[in-house]
């Protein structure tokens, strides 16, 4: 098991994912504390997350933060650890809940970007890690910035929409 990373403590909390932004920092898990995931049980009316803490692979993690350059750089998102951090700590104030392909949830979340950008993460609810025996856990998938995040709702079918904050009015683009 890796190191666990408490979402309230910011300072701590960046200081400790400016770690995993060097490559070859391990193959374990690093667990997000304090991201009260079991509260968007309530949000979304029914059971989706069994756990309230988050894990993430420490390779994911340097993923998210490598800067998104050229071809094959896919994988890379750019973030920044306060915008990892900020979007963690709000999870529980989700605007969106789907339901996502391979039993994952996604999560959009607005934030104050100034550009008016939305935090999209993907997370499996079921997820298995090793530990001395096999755990279930909550896992980060990914997570990234999504500027068309509205007109990516409108494609969807509503079945896919578990919540969303802001109901959907006639006219809305």
């Amino acid at each position: 098991m890796g190191k666990d990373i408490n979402v309230k403590n910011i300072e701590e909390a960046v200081k400790s994912l400016n770690h995993y932004a060097e490559r070859d920092r391990g193959h374990f898990d690093v667990r997000f504390r304090n991201v009260h995931l079991c509260t968007l049980n309530e949000t979304a009316e029914r059971t989706i997350f069994r756990k309230n803490d988050l894990y993430v692979d420490a390779s994911t993690l340097y993923e998210l933060m490598m800067p998104v350059w050229g071809q094959g750089s896919h994988h890379y998102h750019g973030l920044k650890p306060t915008q990892i951090i900020k979007t963690l700590s709000n999870l529980k104030k989700a605007d969106y809940i789907i339901r996502s392909g391979k039993g994952r949830i996604l999560l959009g979340i607005l934030l104050e970007t100034g550009k008016g950008k939305c935090m999209v993460v993907v997370i499996d609810p079921e997820a298995t890690i090793k530990t001395d025996f096999r755990t279930k856990v909550c896992k980060l998938i990914t997570m990234y910035e999504y500027s068309a995040f509205s007109k990516h709702l409108e494609n969807l079918p509503e079945t896919d929409i578990i919540f969303r904050r802001v109901p959907k009015r006639k006219g809305d683009t």
